[in-house]
């Protein structure tokens, strides 16, 4: 199961949580965002995490070039605003991340077409006019009909310590991300939390 902690904006923090054995550090390139990061800061998360855990760019309906220039840094990147198909099968599907903010059970549809191409899929809670960072809890039920479909989801919204193994026993997903539940403050992260999370994933043995 793959590990995914986002909102990190300092280079210490991507070096600690990435020793913990965390699989994707994400950092997030949207200005509106109160975790928002520059190239310059990304070059410099990239630079302090090691070689086993990957840098995942967060980005909110951005250029082409842009993200062409991101992914010059970046091992993946993460398409949490409204890009359509036609824009994001322009990149290597292998470093994409297709967000979906899953309000209701007719949104499923919207993902065939990334399910078809094998592309790696994030579901977030939605909240109008938020992308991503809500805090708010996922919907296990509906969270059931996306993972039982497609074994490349990523599961997001409002997971911390307390749920994290509510979520994992219930859907099994593919990977886990977190975000604000591990947070002192927007873009700082509790390390004793994180470490917390992280083992409480890797240790999961499923019920019987």
């Amino acid at each position: 199961m793959l590990i995914k902690v986002c909102g990190i904006t300092l280079p210490q923090q991507a070096e600690e949580i990435s020793s913990l054995g965390v699989d994707l550090i994400g950092a997030i390139l949207y200005p509106k965002s109160p975790r928002y990061v520059d190239l310059k800061t990304l070059k410099s998360l990239k630079e302090s995490i090691n070689k086993n855990s990957k840098l995942v760019a967060v980005v909110v309906n951005e250029k082409e070039d842009t993200v062409r220039d991101i992914l010059k840094v970046a091992d993946l990147i993460q398409f949490h605003g409204d890009e359509d198909y036609n824009f994001i099968k322009q990149f290597d599907k292998d470093r994409v991340i297709k967000v979906f903010r899953l309000k209701d059970e007719n949104q499923i549809k919207s993902m065939e077409k990334y399910m078809e191409d094998g592309y790696t899929i994030l579901v977030d809670t939605y909240k109008e006019g938020m992308y991503g960072g809500t805090g708010e809890s996922i919907d296990l039920n509906l969270l059931k009909k996306v993972v039982s479909i497609y074994d490349k989801v990523i599961v997001s919204g409002g997971i911390g310590l307390d749920n994290v193994k509510i979520v994992i026993e219930n859907l099994k997903p593919y990977g886990i991300d977190a975000s604000s539940k591990l947070e002192v403050k927007a873009g700082v992260k509790d390390i004793e939390k994180v470490k917390e999370f992280v083992k409480t994933i890797k240790n999961y043995e499923p019920n019987n």
